[in-house]
């Protein structure tokens, strides 16, 4: 490219890159994900590096808490689309630069496989990690070379992953979310954690969507007339103040009834621990403060204060009044660390639960921390990785990929160096979204619904989008924007069976496929009721487990010498449940792709 009139302010480019490699910068087609700490330096280094053609993508918008560390923002862009304002700030660098800024999620449909080919080269600047897999899956079906980041704190790490020829996101196991025992959250609670979880749960069961709260407690059956009366005083306040009602409800009534339950049944509910003690509204003088002042710096912002058990109330009550005026006039909300009403009534409803449970009470701050799992950053480590991706995407575009570095950077030097750099993995043949599209589960299929399946294991664990159960031909569970209101109604019947009532037993083998992501997955199942950890109900492993060999009957040869032909047949030795037929688009793809498909055999 000549280096004159508006396009001198790439002269030193091309003096230092050469003429081949800027060419190729200037025509590349880059789609940065994330708009965040690592995105504003990377979009800054993208434009600055002489990169034209450039998509943004971000659901976020801008907080008051992304200010001390993503600089293409002020303060006068809170509220606004972290893409759009983005977009806004790196044109000033460079004018010259074409970016399209979208504000949405990346895993909405028209952001699929089609979307991804027409993209050069991928840039991950996400914060977490369902975010990542599906990205990490788009990329790999479509073949699509994809750099991937991450900053916590003083460390770093960019990775290059390009199908066939390195190791993907997932090819070697993330660490499983902490979990916790449900019992553990609703009856005895011992680390403030368990009554932030706690809270949080609250506030969707009150303020979110019914259909996606999962795990609500079931009332204890209690016949005891002293808790009766509790609670027709209770709900005489209802229609009067909900606030004071839910106060009454949680902080009262429901620790009321536990106590009442140890009592009557001659149980200890909280062996080694004290009793907890119900919180009367209206006699909030005569407990313990639950806070020492002397914790409480002068210095210290007001966020990081340690409040009171009369300011928790308070607090409680304030932000239950504004949640019910706003759901009134906007419908169901979703928790957000950065909305200042659920936040209050988390903040609050936790520490007074930590009261009730003599659990040392948590700031604001640091309950937003926890609520949000929110993981510190440091904009230098920002600045640090976004250089190195701008690096790594050079050998890319030199089609020099095999010569791409992992580079990791360390808190502290390592033989006086803070990065580290290794060659890239090779696939892993075992991972079951590049290599074996093959994985175990064990699980109690007595036990287990179908939509625990697919909310807990498919889009939880296993970071799918849209995904559709098959066992052999019959589908048994679809989703997707293409299903009509009666479609919607059936999976919401399918998804309370059982596993085993679904002909998902031991041995069988289910078929996930996941348009969204243009992803397949084939599962086998082991029936499992017992488990190491508390609290697991589950195990998956990257790997299938050789089905167990069925007893032959008369006959059954020739059906062994089909099965060795056609790997699609299956012996489940479960009754036939009629599956819910396909929807109108399932069915398209079905005649389209001419899929011949063996029936399940059912022996006696």
């Amino acid at each position: 490219m000549a280096a004159s009139g508006t396009n001198r302010r790439y002269e030193h480019l091309v003096a230092s890159l050469g003429n081949e490699l800027f060419e190729a910068i200037r025509s590349a087609k880059i789609l940065m994900v994330g708009a965040g700490g690592i995105g504003c330096e990377l979009l800054k280094n993208l434009v600055l590096t002489g990169f034209h053609d450039i998509e943004i993508i971000d659901i976020d918008t801008i907080d008051l808490s992304n200010l001390n560390r993503q600089f293409l923002f002020q303060r006068k862009h809170i509220g606004m689309p972290k893409s759009q304002v983005a977009k806004e700030s790196a044109l000033r660098f460079n004018p010259d630069a074409n970016i399209l800024a979208h504000h949405g999620n990346i895993k909405d449909s028209k952001y699929g496989p089609e979307f991804f080919k027409k993209f050069t080269l991928v840039m991950n600047a996400l914060d977490n990690i369902d975010a990542r897999r599906h990205v990490n899956r788009l990329c790999i079906a479509t073949e699509t070379p994809l750099i991937e980041s991450a900053t916590e704190g003083y460390l770093g790490q960019i990775q290059v992953i390009k199908r066939g020829v390195m190791e993907c996101y997932e090819c070697q196991p993330k660490p499983a979310p902490k979990t916790y025992a449900y019992c553990t959250i609703r009856s005895s609670p011992t680390k403030p954690i368990h009554c932030i979880i706690w809270a949080k749960e609250e506030f969707l069961t009150h303020f979110g969507d019914q259909e996606r709260v999962v795990n609500q407690e079931q009332e204890e059956e209690i016949t005891d007339e002293e808790v009766k009366a509790e609670e027709a005083k209770i709900e005489a306040i209802k229609e009067k103040s909900f606030s004071e009602y839910l106060f009454r409800k949680l902080f009262y009534l429901e620790i009321y009834k536990k106590i009442r339950i140890a009592q009557l049944t001659k149980k200890d509910l909280w062996p080694g621990r004290e009793t907890p003690v119900p919180i009367m509204l209206d006699q909030l003088h005569l407990y313990s403060n639950g806070t020492n002042d002397s914790t409480n710096s002068v210095e210290s912002l007001p966020d990081q204060q340690i409040m009171s058990l009369k300011q928790n109330a308070d607090l409680f009550i304030d932000s239950v009044n504004r949640l019910v005026e706003r759901r009134s006039k906007t419908g169901a909300m979703d928790f957000d660390k950065d909305d200042d009403d659920a936040l209050n009534f988390v903040t609050a409803a936790s520490n007074l639960r930590s009261h009730i449970f003599t659990i040392p009470v948590q700031s604001r701050f640091s309950i937003k921390s926890l609520a949000g799992n929110i993981i510190p950053a440091i904009a230098t480590t920002n600045a640090v990785i976004a250089g190195l991706i701008v690096v790594e995407s050079f050998k890319i575009l030199r089609n020099s990929i095999e010569k791409c570095r992992t580079v990791v950077l360390q808190k502290k030097p390592s033989a006086g160096r803070l990065l580290l750099s290794c060659a890239s993995e090779k696939p892993n043949p075992d991972c079951y979204v590049c290599s074996s599209h093959f994985v175990t589960l064990e699980c109690d299929t007595d036990l287990m619904t179908l939509g625990v399946l697919v909310e807990g294991i498919l889009r939880g664990r296993l970071g799918m989008n849209e995904p559709s159960i098959t066992v052999d031909s019959d589908i048994l569970f679809e989703s997707g924007e293409d299903l009509d209101e009666e479609e919607v109604k059936r999976m919401k019947l399918q998804s309370a069976k059982k596993l085993s009532e679904c002909r998902i037993v031991n041995g069988t083998i289910i078929e996930i496929d996941d348009i969204s992501q243009n992803f397949q997955l084939k599962i086998s199942i082991v029936h499992k009721n017992n488990f190491a950890e508390e609290g697991q109900t589950f195990n998956i492993v990257g790997k299938a487990t050789p089905l167990p060999t069925a007893t032959k009957t008369k006959g059954e040869d020739k059906l062994d010498e089909k099965a060795q032909d056609d790997d699609e047949v299956m012996i489940v030795d479960a009754p036939a449940v009629p599956p819910p037929a396909p929807s109108k688009k399932r069915k398209a793809q079905f005649e389209e792709k001419d899929a011949k498909k063996s029936k399940v055999v059912s022996l006696d």
